[in-house]
């Protein structure tokens, strides 16, 4: 059975190790896909409404930036931020950043929690949940609304609305849960910016978007304040970094590494890159003592001393004889030629150009002599005496 090459193994065993970087590379994030943001997918997620958005052609867009850095001229979505929790011991400088945001001119969308503490805004309603309608088959919610041209039903459990209140108050109802409001406006600064405030954010997670007219309520508050950017930065996510610094920071970059280190051992063994070969077209001659010695002949033919052309040949003749046969390079020339000497079987011509001291005197010469030379079987020299 034939053993694979040594190169096909490293070679495989390289994109191997690279393969498998790359898988872990693209590994999904977990930590990510189960976050309660835009890139959740789990219940508590909203990526359907994102995709949903997406898919209907709204170039709706994700936001890194603190409040303060973000264009004017768009509309933010904020989902149960960070500032509306009374744990965070920044809520309140990030919320009223918000408010400075929205009053040069920006649209602030907030959903919120049961947690939520809407104060932090100027906000002065409670919150409350809905009235529960015991055993009653109608346990949906009927949202009414001044942004849409017929009602909605909501059916999220526990939907959360605002208090009433017969005072004239400040915020303008935009929506309503069975008659309790739902959705508040707020008109903040002198430059037209607002602040939307919706009570729950239930119907907007993936466990509930689907179920009656969620995602019809969805696109209404779209097409009433506009294509949102969804704040991801109260989510304490960054924007997405260079490929480079992704790489770097993944758990591949050590079998990436790896892998080109394979990589390139491989490469350098193989001593040239890319590796040269042969055109398996191209038909060459086989070598042979004729080719060789008209190709000497053509060469010492330019020469304009034979003689010393001669000699030079005749001295690496000899060198190349000590090699073939296993002498020194330093054996004595004299030695040398005693033991061609003893060899009978030589020609005249042969011993005579390998023995004699004098040389050719024109280029026909010189020809025949290194014929002479190059015939001389060599394998004689290793049982002469």
């Amino acid at each position: 059975m034939n053993s694979i090459p040594k190169g096909i193994l490293i070679s495989s065993g390289a994109v191997l190790v690279l393969l498998l970087g790359l898988n872990l590379w693209l590994w999904p994030n977990q930590a990510l896909q189960k976050s309660p943001t835009s890139f959740g997918v789990m219940r508590d997620g909203y990526q359907a409404a994102y995709d949903l958005l997406a898919e209907m052609n709204f170039p709706v867009t994700r936001s890194y930036r603190r409040p303060k850095l973000a264009a004017i001229n768009q509309t933010l979505w904020f989902v149960s931020p960070s500032f509306l929790d009374d744990d965070k011991p920044s809520a309140h400088d990030a919320a009223h950043e918000v408010v400075q945001w929205a009053s040069r001119g920006g649209t602030a969308v907030i959903f919120g929690d049961p947690a939520s503490n809407w104060k932090v805004l100027g906000l002065t309603r409670e919150v409350e949940k809905a009235e529960d309608k015991g055993d009653s088959d109608e346990d949906r919610i009927l949202i009414r609304s001044d942004i849409a041209a017929m009602p909605r039903w909501l059916e999220t459990p526990e939907l959360l609305h605002f208090s009433d209140t017969k005072n004239k108050p400040p915020e303008r109802v935009r929506m309503t849960a069975d008659g309790k409001p739902f959705a508040l406006e707020m008109t903040v600064g002198k430059n037209g910016g607002r602040i939307i405030a919706i009570a729950d954010d239930g119907f907007l997670r993936n466990e509930h978007l689907a179920d009656a007219d969620a995602s019809l309520v969805l696109v209404d508050l779209v097409r009433a304040f506009g294509t949102p950017a969804f704040d991801e930065h109260s989510h304490g996510l960054a924007p997405p970094a260079s490929l480079a610094l992704a790489i770097l920071a993944s758990r591949a970059i050590l079998p990436i590494i790896i892998g080109l280190m394979v990589a390139m051992l491989w490469i350098f063994s193989q001593r040239a890159w890319p590796r040269r070969s042969l055109d398996e077209g191209s038909k060459m001659p086989a070598p042979s003592i004729a080719a060789f010695v008209e190709s000497l002949s053509i060469l010492y033919s330019r020469a304009a001393d034979p003689g010393a052309v001669f000699r030079a040949y005749r001295g690496g003749f000899l060198r190349r004889l000590r090699r073939q046969i296993g002498m020194r390079p330093d054996y004595p020339e004299e030695l040398l030629l005693e033991r061609i000497a003893r060899d009978r079987s030589l020609s005249e011509e042969t011993r005579h150009w390998l023995l004699a001291t004098d040389a050719p005197a024109d280029q026909h010469h010189l020809v025949i002599a290194v014929r002479a030379i190059e015939s001389y079987p060599q394998s004689r020299m290793k049982g002469a005496a």
